[in-house]
C-alpha cells in the first residue's frame, strides 16, 4: 500500500519525533533521520529516510523529485540519528548510476518489499518488474552516508 504524498509532512514529524525518543528502537533498524542546513535556504533541515546498511556506510534511495538530495551533489558535512544517536557523517548523492542504485534498490525491497511502490515498481514473488525497475532506476538517485 502507498501512502498518499500530502501525508508525508505529518508521518515525517512523527518519525523524526519518534527516532528521537526513548522508542527509537521501533524504526531506528532501518530509518535514520539526516541533519543538515541546506545549501539555498540556509536553514536547518531533518529529513528522515529509509536506509540499507553497506559495510560503515548506510545508503538511501530516493526519488529525483525529492528536494533534499541536490544538497549532496558535491559530499558535505552533516549529522545522521542511527540507533537513537546524533554521529557526524559526510553525505554524497549520486544521481543517474544505475549500476549502483539497482543493487541497492533490490537489497532494500528484499527486506521491505512495500516501498517498491514508492518508486511504482511491483514486486513478483520477490523480483522486480523489469520495465517499472528500468523506469524507477531513471528517477533514482542514490545516496551515501559515511561516518567521520
Amino acid at each position: 500500500m502507498k501512502i498518499p504524498h500530502f501525508l508525508f509532512r505529518i508521518i515525517n514529524l512523527v518519525m523524526i519525533t519518534t527516532l528521537r525518543s526513548p522508542l527509537h528502537g521501533l524504526f531506528s533498524g532501518s530509518i535514520l533521520a539526516m541533519r543538515y542546513t541546506g545549501v539555498k535556504s540556509g536553514s536547518r533541515l531533518t529529513v528522515p529516510a529509509r536506509f540499507h546498511r553497506a559495510g560503515d556506510s548506510l545508503q538511501v534511495v530516493t526519488s529525483k523529485d525529492t528536494r533534499w538530495w541536490p544538497n549532496f551533489v558535491e559530499p558535505r558535512a552533516a549529522e545522521a540519528l542511527v540507533g537513537g544517536s546524533w554521529q557526524n557523517v559526510q553525505i554524497t548523492a549520486i544521481p543517474d548510476n544505475p549500476n549502483l542504485t539497482g543493487p541497492v534498490m533490490r537489497a532494500m525491497w528484499a527486506a521491505h518489499p512495500s516501498d517498491a511502490a514508492y518508486m511504482d515498481v511491483k514486486l513478483r514473488d520477490g523480483e522486480p518488474d523489469p520495465d517499472d525497475f528500468a523506469r524507477a532506476l531513471d528517477t533514482a538517485v542514490l545516496v551515501r552516508i559515511e561516518p567521520v
